[in-house]
């Protein structure tokens, strides 16, 4: 690829930047809350849910001992074939196999987007208890259990790791993270941890409280890690080199954050168990909650962003899966002082017609190109109901991006950008844009 060059002005406005207090746009708007219980039964404690590979929604039932499935559209189907009286399935996630993996008391299990459930055990303890699972970057299933973090490949295969855990230990929340280990939250130790994908695994206390009690964990739109601590009552964040900071909730009596996802709109979004709210985190710390909509004491756990841009949350006091609506999908793109990118509306042409993206990229020195500004793509996601009439940014059939309005961090000056895809940069799965050129708006 031909080495482009750019100016000392770009790298003076990259230091400016980086230098600038963060101001985000407004994205406020009336979000509507839909709640669903048909179809599900009574008492069933809905837990984990995940985005499926068919376009739907799937969660599991802890006192149901039943895998469900809900579309967008709020029809709810179960299915309990090849589950005991006392599986007690709690986290679920999509698989790389077109699958959907799940936890159960003393095992994991397999159901297919048909409705076959197969559970391994082979490799686990008599005490074994998973809690939640996640893809990893190796195309395994990794999950935690108590006093371990395990990996189940998805012809069936189990191996756990115990080693650099506390006698405490009991994992619970996992996700994959931007540096390609694992991170997960180590419940009773009150710790942040990292495993990478052979097994080495590290742990973070540093910054939290002494009653801290870490639940659910996500990747956010900043490439750090965030996560809820429950008894803290508090939205943390953990960068992939371990400093922690922690946000106090405080918008209930007794808040309890339990479950945390990446919205549309480049914000974190987490549910409050205690109080039966929805909250909102900017990633400069900023909380907001809603209790509207939603039934009384519902005690809402695991939230994600589903395949129509909403968000869904399953609800385990009330027995019912809720959505949220009408998040706004920000025209302009930000950029903060942290020089994380958030482009909250990206629209593509290709074969398979028009979709409309969110996406985040953090800027990266490299020394071999100094003088280059370059960006590598953290997360993105699909939304299907885009609630903006604004022009998008796009994203070319050649991977260029052209960025028509991007709100630097001083909050006043808007500047449009052309990003190309790199293929020199982009090894070991990790995705690479390089800035073209740019051009100033307003100020």
């Amino acid at each position: 690829m031909k080495q482009m060059r750019y100016s000392g002005a770009i790298t003076a406005l990259c230091f400016v930047i980086l230098c600038s207090v963060l101001i985000f746009p407004g994205n406020a708007a009336c979000q509507t809350i839909t709640e669903f219980s048909s179809g599900l039964t009574a008492g069933a404690i809905p837990w984990g849910m995940t985005s499926g590979p068919d376009g739907n929604l799937w969660f599991t039932e802890q006192a149901g001992n039943r895998i469900g499935r809900i579309t967008t559209s709020g029809v709810i189907t179960e299915f309990s074939d090849g589950l005991s009286a006392n599986s007690y399935p709690l986290g679920i996630t999509a698989g790389s196999d077109g699958n959907l993996w799940f936890t159960v008391t003393g095992g994991i299990g397999r159901i297919t987007t048909s409705g076959v459930i197969t559970l391994f055990s082979t490799g686990l303890p008599s005490y074994s208890n998973p809690i939640e699972i996640t893809l990893g970057p190796d195309g395994n299933l990794w999950f935690t259990d108590y006093g371990a973090i395990g990996k189940i490949t998805t012809s069936g295969v189990i191996t756990e790791f115990t080693t650099g855990l506390p006698v405490n230990s009991y994992p619970m929340g996992i996700t994959a993270g931007p540096d390609g280990n694992l991170w997960f939250t180590d419940y009773t130790a009150g710790a942040i941890g990292k495993i990478t994908t052979s097994g080495v695994i590290t742990e973070f206390t540093t910054g939290l409280a002494a009653y801290s009690a870490p639940v659910e964990i996500t990747t956010g739109p900043d490439g750090n890690l965030w996560f809820t601590d429950y008894d803290g009552g508090a939205v943390g964040k953990i960068t992939p080199s371990g400093s922690i900071t922690e946000f106090p909730v405080e918008l209930g009596a007794y808040s309890g954050p339990w479950g945390i996802a990446c919205g549309p709109d480049g914000n974190l979004w987490f549910t409050d168990y205690r109080e039966g709210g929805i909250g909102k985190i900017t990633t400069s710390g900023v909380v907001t909650e809603s209790f509207s909509g939603i039934s009384t004491n519902s005690g809402p756990r695991r939230i994600i962003v589903g395949p129509d841009g909403n968000l869904w949350f399953a609800e385990s006091a009330t027995s019912k899966i809720g959505r949220m609506s009408e998040i706004k999908t920000v025209c302009s793109a930000t950029l903060d002082e942290k020089f994380v990118l958030n482009i909250s509306y990206l629209s593509h042409t290709g074969t398979a017609g028009t979709m409309s993206l969110w996406a985040n990229l953090v800027y990266t020195y490299n020394v071999t190109y100094p003088t280059w500004t370059i960006f590598k793509l953290t997360t993105f996601g699909v939304i299907n109901n885009p609630s903006s009439s604004c022009t998008p940014s796009t994203l070319g059939s050649d991977l260029s991006l052209h960025i028509p309005d991007v709100l630097l961090s001083d909050g006043v000056t808007h500047v449009s950008a052309d990003l190309q895809y790199s293929p020199d940069l982009s090894t070991s799965g990790n995705i690479y844009f390089v800035v073209k050129n740019y051009s100033i708006l307003s100020q």
